[in-house]
C-alpha cells in the first residue's frame, strides 16, 4: 500500500534499494570534503608552490563563506513548492554546477602566474564550488530527513549514506595514490613522488568530475518517487506572498527557530569538534605518510584506503550498534576506539616500539602496524559522522510535531553549518600547524625536526581533541525512549 501523494510506503518505510540509491549523492559530498581535503594542500604546496598557510586561508574562507550560505539554503529549500518538490530541482542544478567547478579547481591556465594570482584564482574558483556545494548538499540532506521516519531507520539511512561515502572516498582517495598518482621518473633516474606530478591532478579532476555529476543524476532519478511534489493551489497560494520583506522575515525566523533549539546544540557542539579533529588528522596525516613513514605510492593506498573502509564499516554498523546501545552510548564508545588507535600510533612509533621503516624477513611490518591502528580511529570516526546528521534529523521530526512547520531543510542547514565550520576551521589550523612545526613548501626534503613534529600531531591531535567532544555528548538528554514519549504526546495532542 502506497501514500498516492508521494508515492512512498504507507509505513513510513523505505525499502534498501530506496536508501543506497539516495546514499549516491554522497559522491558529491566526499568529493567536496575528502577529495579536496585529502589533495588541495598538497597540489598547492608542492605543485604550484604556494605557502600552506596561504592556501590553507584561501580553503578556509571559502568555506566559511560556504558555512554562511547554508541557512540561507535552508529556508529557501524548506519553502519551495515546485512540481518537481522541495528539494530535487536545487539538487540537480547545484550537482551539475558542482562538478564542472571542481575540474576547474585543478585545470589551472597557464596564464595563473604567481603567489598572488593563485591565491585569486584558489579563491574564485572554491567560492563556485562551495555555492554549488551548498545549492545541492542542504536539500539532498533534508531529503534524507523526510524519506526515514523512525528513530532507528533514520540512523540506518544515515550509517548507508556514509558508508557510501567512503566507498567514494575509497576510488577517489585510497585508490587515487595507484589510479591518479603513479610515480614518476626524472632525467636523471630518480623518482619523482605522484603527488607533485600537476599532471596527474589534471587526470584526477577529469574522472572525478564526471563520475560525480553522473552520481547526482542517478541520486536524483532513484529519490524523486519521495519528492514533496505540491498541487498548483499550494503552490499559487505560497508564491502569492512572495516579496523581499516577507522572505527576509520568513529567513531570520527559520534561523533563530533552529538556534534557539537548547537540544541541537548539543549536537552541533559535540560534532563541530569531532569533526574538527578528523579534519585536521586528514590533512596531516598526508605528510606523515611521504615524509615520516615513507610510504610507496602502494603503502599509501593500502593505509589509506585502510581508513576509509574501516570509516564505511562503522558507518555501515552504525544502525546496529543503536538498536543495542542507544545514540549517546554509541558516540561514547565511537570516540573511545578512535582515540586508542591514535594513541596507539604514538605509543609505537613515537614511544620507540617500532621503527617506521621496520621489516620482518622482506614483509613491512611497520605499513601494517601503522594501518590497522589507523583503521582503529577512522572506524570510530565512520560511527560518528551518521550518528551527529541522524541525531539532528531527530530534532527536525520533534521541532515538526510542536510547530507544524517543515523544519528539515533548515535543520539539515545548521547542520552543514556546523560541519563546514569545522572544516574551515582545520583548514586555518593546518596550515599553521605545519608553518609551526617548520614545514618548508617545495623543498626536496624536511629536516628530522620537522618530520617528528608532523607525525606527533597526526597521532596526538584527534584523541585531546576527542575529549572534549565526549564531554559533550554525556550531556545529551534524548534517548529512543525520550523520542517515543514525545511522538505519544504530540499524536494524541492532534488526536
Amino acid at each position: 500500500m502506497t501514500d498516492n501523494t508521494n508515492n512512498k510506503p504507507a509505513n513510513g518505510g523505505v525499502p534498501t534499494r530506496d536508501l543506497w540509491g539516495y546514499a549516491t549523492g554522497e559522491g558529491v559530498n566526499s568529493v567536496a570534503i575528502n577529495g579536496i581535503s585529502n589533495f588541495a594542500l598538497l597540489f598547492y604546496t608542492q605543485v604550484m608552490g604556494m605557502s600552506p598557510e596561504l592556501a590553507g586561508l584561501a580553503l578556509a574562507i571559502v568555506t566559511f563563506w560556504d558555512a554562511v550560505s547554508d541557512p540561507v539554503m535552508g529556508s529557501v529549500t524548506d519553502h519551495t513548492r515546485t512540481r518537481w518538490g522541495r528539494r530535487h530541482p536545487y539538487m540537480v542544478v547545484g550537482g551539475i554546477l558542482f562538478s564542472l567547478a571542481f575540474m576547474a579547481l585543478w585545470l589551472i591556465p597557464e596564464s595563473v602566474q604567481g603567489e598572488k594570482a593563485l591565491f585569486i584564482y584558489l579563491l574564485t574558483i572554491n567560492l563556485v564550488v562551495k555555492t554549488a556545494f551548498t545549492v545541492f548538499v542542504v536539500p539532498y540532506t533534508a531529503l534524507g530527513f523526510e524519506m526515514c521516519k523512525s528513530y532507528g531507520e533514520r540512523a540506518r539511512l544515515q550509517g548507508i549514506r556514509y558508508g557510501f561515502n567512503m566507498f567514494v572516498n575509497v576510488v577517489t582517495g585510497g585508490l587515487a595514490w595507484v589510479l591518479f598518482f603513479p610515480d614518476g621518473q626524472a632525467a636523471d633516474g630518480s623518482i619523482i613522488d605522484g603527488t607533485k606530478i600537476e599532471a596527474n591532478y589534471r587526470t584526477m579532476a577529469v574522472v572525478i568530475g564526471i563520475v560525480t555529476m553522473l552520481l547526482v543524476l542517478f541520486c536524483v532519478w532513484v529519490t524523486y518517487k519521495y519528492a514533496d511534489r505540491a498541487p498548483a493551489a499550494a503552490r499559487d497560494s505560497e508564491q502569492g506572498s512572495a516579496g523581499i520583506g516577507p522572505a527576509v522575515r520568513t529567513f531570520f525566523h527559520d534561523v533563530f527557530d533552529v538556534y534557539s533549539d537548547r537540544l541541537v546544540w548539543f549536537v552541533f557542539t559535540f560534532f563541530l569538534i569531532a569533526q574538527f579533529s578528523m579534519l585536521v588528522v586528514s590533512q596531516v596525516q598526508m605528510f606523515t605518510y611521504v615524509e615520516y613513514m615513507q610510504f610507496t605510492a602502494a603503502e599509501k593506498t593500502f593505509v589509506h584506503t585502510g581508513g576509509m573502509v574501516a570509516f564505511a564499516i562503522g558507518s555501515l554498523v552504525l544502525g546496529r550498534l543503536v538498536r543495542r546501545l542507544d545514540k549517546k552510548k554509541t558516540g561514547m564508545v565511537a570516540m573511545a576506539v578512535a582515540s586508542a588507535g591514535s594513541l596507539g600510533l604514538f605509543a609505537v612509533f613515537t614511544g620507540g616500539l617500532l621503527d617506521p621503516q621496520a621489516e620482518l624477513g622482506g614483509v613491512p611490518v611497520a605499513v601494517g602496524v601503522f594501518g590497522l591502528l589507523q583503521m582503529m580511529w577512522w572506524g570510530g570516526c565512520g560511527v560518528i559522522v551518521p550518528l551527529a546528521t541522524s541525531m539532528i534529523a531527530d530534532l527536525a521530526e520533534v521541532k515538526r510535531w510542536k510547530t507544524g512547520e517543515v523544519t528539515e531543510g533548515r535543520y539539515a542547514a545548521g547542520f552543514s553549518f556546523f560541519l563546514k565550520l569545522a572544516i574551515s576551521l582545520g583548514l586555518v589550523v593546518t596550515g599553521y600547524i605545519l608553518k609551526f612545526v617548520g614545514y618548508q613548501s617545495g623543498a626536496p626534503a624536511q629536516t628530522p625536526e620537522v618530520v617528528d613534529n608532523l607525525a606527533l600531531t597526526t597521532f596526538l591531535a584527534g584523541p585531546v581533541l576527542m575529549l572534549f567532544s565526549f564531554a559533550v555528548l554525556r550531556r545529551y538528554p534524548i534517548s529512543q525512549e525520550t523520542i517515543a514519549s514525545l511522538r505519544e504526546r504530540y499524536s494524541a495532542q492532534d488526536g
